[in-house]
């Protein structure tokens, strides 16, 4: 007889959850990673111009020029603290999304191990039933032995 386990309908439901929930968390994984380096870029961006500016003070520059420049570092740092307040909130989404994928495949791993001892339990009950089969063929050949000398 076939070992089948009475929760294995459930156990797969888990599974699928579990997937579901690491696609969420790899989902938001590449969020912040992607944030993440486009906030450095920002920073690059910024570093950038700053370095421009002071070369341009270094020469003949108009004040209009100065102006521009000021007012364009000031809306790649605006820009910068919204991706960084991006950012926090897909950290805290992705933490979110971990303790999800955590507790997902927690539930999981419990049904797995039931399988896993119910299996174990099955296979020893086999292995009994085999050596009782064993044990009643020994002694029935016995039996009929004896019952052949007596005649």
């Amino acid at each position: 007889m076939a070992f089948r386990f009475p929760l294995e309908a459930l156990r797969k439901l888990r599974q699928s959850e579990e997937r579901q929930h690491e696609l969420l968390l790899q989902d938001a994984n590449q969020r912040v990673t992607a944030l993440e380096s486009q906030i450095a870029e920002m920073e690059n961006q910024i570093r950038r111009a700053e370095d421009e500016q002071l070369r341009k003070l270094e020469t003949r520059v108009t004040a209009s020029e100065l102006q521009f420049d000021l007012l364009c570092r000031r809306a790649a740092r605006e820009r910068q603290f919204a991706l960084v307040k991006n950012l926090l909130a897909a950290v805290a989404l992705r933490d979110t999304r971990r303790e999800s994928f955590r507790q997902a495949r927690h539930r999981r791993e419990i049904l797995d191990s039931l399988r896993s001892h119910q299996l174990q339990v099955f296979r020893r009950e086999e292995i009994r039933q085999e050596q009782r089969r064993a044990d009643e063929a020994f002694l029935l050949r016995g039996y009929r032995l004896q019952r052949r000398s007596r005649t």
